[in-house]
């Protein structure tokens, strides 16, 4: 198993001889509006350069992962590199419709128990916020993965720490564990992803799992730097359970 941080949330998980491609945000530095009411706003996103050619990114994938529709999860870019014959996993049927209108021709609603060849997929719980903020930050998911030649991997996605994310550990033992990490808050209502206490509260409950941090350092309204977060893992004696990749690093498992 491998990991390839992109930028932001975007990775590719080499998984069982399939490339998986999450959450692509492939537009060029500066080619979307900052998200509104949160810090950093005269910073257009993305904030950097992808580490590589989107064509070389969309090239040889097998399945793509969208944890939601959010522009830093899926752009206008992603949207006319993808090839429309590439098999895609969406949360629900509304996003469904949204990205078959955009003339992809094989899009599938993740289940409890869905395939893709003879890899095991199915959609856990999330929060993208407090309960209070949902209507305003949208429902998202995340996936588990799962292969008898593979560590069993959890994508939690777009979620804060909660109960839910608790029970998904518990549910499927999770060696391997993503966290979108990268604190993402507005001016009212906290944080829509883990923060840094959140990854912290995440390794102590799944003490066994190796855990990757993305979704850090991509668009205007993330809080936590890969130093930030560095520098408290090496205090809490954590760091050799932790993977932050820089833009374009593979991680290897």
């Amino acid at each position: 198993m491998k990991i390839q941080q992109i930028r932001n949330a975007t990775i590719i998980i080499e998984y069982a001889g399939k490339r998986f491609l999450v959450d692509p945000m492939l537009g060029g530095k500066g080619s979307f509006a900052p998200f509104p009411f949160s810090h950093h706003q005269k910073l257009r996103n993305p904030l950097h350069d992808l580490p590589m050619k989107a064509e070389d990114i969309v090239h040889n994938i097998d399945c793509v992962l969208l944890t939601h529709l959010h522009l830093d999860h899926i752009d206008d870019a992603a949207y006319k590199l993808l090839s429309k014959s590439v098999h895609i996993f969406v949360q629900d049927e509304q996003d469904r419709n949204t990205v078959l209108s955009h003339g992809f021709t094989h899009v599938e609603i993740i289940g409890e128990d869905s395939r893709f060849d003879d890899i095991r997929l199915s959609k856990t719980e999330s929060h993208h916020g407090h309960w209070w903020m949902l209507p305003a930050a949208g429902h998202t998911c995340g996936y588990v993965l799962r292969h008898e030649t593979e560590p069993v991997c959890y994508l939690a996605g777009d979620t804060i720490w909660y109960c839910g994310v608790r029970r998904n550990i518990d549910r499927w033992s999770p060696q391997v564990i993503i966290v979108n990490a990268g604190g993402n808050k507005f001016h009212l209502g906290g944080h829509v992803i883990m923060h840094i206490p959140d990854v912290l509260k995440a390794m102590d409950y799944a003490p066994a799992a190796t855990f990757v941090a993305t979704h850090l350092e991509g668009v205007n309204h993330n809080q936590v730097t890969r130093v930030a977060l560095r520098e408290e893992v090496m205090k809490c004696g954590k760091a050799d359970r932790i993977h932050i990749p820089e833009d374009g690093e593979i991680v290897e498992m």
